[in-house]
């Protein structure tokens, strides 16, 4: 319930973050143009790539799973000259669908695959480059954190089996599975122990 509750969170304040930048580039664009001589009336009429590109941004994804406990990256198309890249896409949406669906060590292997995608790409800019892979940093870190902490329960666990200590071991492993329900060596683990031990 705990972790449910931090990742809405995490939700709530990626939308405030990007609404803000909205009013931020909004603001500065009323300043420039109120603030533009006769040496700019041409251009106040034509922006600039990156300004078109800023106001013309849309948000494309932010969905959650039927739990409500997971969210999608927020990632937005530009309507302009840039694009994000078909097969940049298609990597985020694949973790993002692992993410979703609580198989966090998937998601963990197909977000690592989207930063060397990005920097190989020669037809984004450096900036939509820095901004891709900002937008799925925090799905990313909650994946690593979550199978990091599974892993050390499953691992306090095996340790414990061994010592005998068979009632500790299953208390490790129902922690790892609180937090990591699809965590299937941690299934199976416990699955083993309670039928070894005629446990129910």
């Amino acid at each position: 319930m705990e972790n449910t509750n931090r990742l809405r969170k995490v939700t709530f304040m990626k939308v405030l973050f990007f609404t803000a930048i909205a009013i931020t580039i909004s603001f500065s664009l009323m300043l420039s143009t109120g603030c533009s001589g006769k040496s700019n009336a041409v251009t106040n009429d034509t922006p600039s790539a990156d300004v078109q590109s800023a106001q013309s941004t849309t948000q494309k994804t932010q969905s959650s799973s039927s739990s409500g406990n997971s969210s999608a990256t927020i990632i937005q198309d530009t309507t302009t000259s840039e694009q994000i890249p078909q097969n940049i896409k298609k990597l985020i949406e694949e973790a993002d669908k692992y993410y979703i669906n609580g198989e966090y060590s998937e998601a963990v292997s197909a977000y690592r695959k989207i930063k060397p995608a990005v920097e190989a790409s020669s037809d984004i800019s450096e900036s939509l480059k820095e901004y891709i892979l900002e937008s799925y940093s925090k799905n990313f870190e909650d994946s690593k954190n979550i199978t990091e902490i599974a892993r050390m329960h499953y691992g306090n666990a095996m340790q414990l089996e061994y010592e005998k200590r068979i009632d500790e071991a299953i208390k490790e492993l129902e922690e790892a599975l609180k937090i990591y329900p699809k965590y299937q060596d941690a299934i199976d683990k416990l699955a083993s122990i309670k039928s070894l031990h005629k446990l129910k």
